[in-house]
């Protein structure tokens, strides 16, 4: 305890004898990769790890029979997938001085930030495992991601070209028909630039205010269901000549799985000054956190398509 400094000393936004009233949001981000995924919570004494299985679809027959014989006889394959769960987690001291003399309500607002920490940390864990798949679709003529430069941008093409790889591979869409598109900020503005998008938008889609140029949100097209987020993946100076190739996930049903300890949700952990006994002698000292337990696993690299691009924000000419 010697070093931190948790007091209004340590703390000089709290401690100025003039200031704005109304606290500043915080920049978040859109959090998604938890939403979509089968999740397959571990009840308590189950262990730490869980096992999804499958089995893979047998391939049809087309060969009438012999009367009187057998045909040959046809082997059944069994796909399992397993992941072990991790515990996640922050904290933050305070003392008594700064929590009930703070010019702002600084546990509440500790708590909520440390909220959405987790919120963030565990999205980020989820898209670490899902945009490693292994079905990958560069962008316009790029063979790899080494490729890509100016010019490969997000386009219906590229959309176009995904659904019909899913749906080659019987990938199911997740919601209301759709499969789900999960894109950046700068790639969704490629992709809203795209003369083949603002066609549809604009003929195709409702006309008046209602109408998606209006309104700014790509939603639904192409049999995607778009959602933004700027905790996309981003492999930063891996294209062509440095630049940044962003990751679009357009996601099917079952493509990954999530799991945890079901008797240990997530949450956040408030320790009030004194509640440290011995450690905490005068009742000096509180703490904020959260903690939680994690673990994704990819199901079948068939039922997720990665587009790769470069962003037009981030490489103009």
């Amino acid at each position: 305890m010697s070093t931190e400094r948790i007091g209004l000393a340590g703390s000089s936004a709290q401690n100025r004898q003039m200031y704005d009233l109304a606290l500043l949001h915080r920049a978040i981000p859109n959090f998604v990769y938890l939403n979509w995924g089968k999740k397959t919570p571990i009840p308590t004494r189950m262990g730490n790890s869980v096992q999804w299985r499958r089995l893979e679809a047998i391939t049809a027959s087309t060969t009438a029979l012999t009367e009187g014989t057998r045909p040959s006889l046809t082997n059944v394959t069994w796909i399992s997938v397993a992941a072990t769960v991790a515990q996640y987690g922050q904290f933050s001291f305070h003392s008594d001085v700064l929590a009930s003399q703070g010019i702002d309500p600084v546990v509440a607002e500790m708590v909520e930030a440390y909220g959405q920490s987790m919120s963030d940390s565990l999205d980020q864990v989820v898209r670490n495992v899902v945009v490693a798949g292994t079905t990958v679709q560069f962008a316009t003529t790029a063979t790899s991601r080494g490729d890509l430069g100016s010019g490969d941008y997000m386009s219906l093409a590229e959309i176009n070209e995904a659904v019909a790889t899913l749906r080659n591979n019987n990938a199911q869409p997740i919601v209301d028909g759709l499969y789900i598109g999960l894109i950046h900020p700068y790639i969704e503005r490629d992709l809203k630039a795209d003369s083949d998008v603002i066609s549809i938008l604009s003929q195709a889609g409702v006309r008046g205010g209602d109408n998606p140029l209006f309104k700014g949100i790509l939603g639904d097209i192409a049999g995607v269901r778009f959602i933004v987020t700027s905790n996309n993946r981003v492999f930063s100076s891996e294209g062509l000549s440095g630049a940044d190739v962003h990751g679009t996930m357009i996601l099917g049903k079952e493509y990954y799985g999530v799991t945890e300890f079901g008797a240990m949700a997530a949450r956040t952990y408030v320790k009030a000054p004194g509640s440290s006994g011995a450690q905490d002698p005068l009742d000096q000292y509180g703490s904020v956190g959260w903690k939680a337990s994690l673990a994704a696993a990819r199901l079948n690299e068939n039922f997720a398509v990665r587009i790769e691009s470069i962003s037009s924000a981030e490489n103009a000419s």
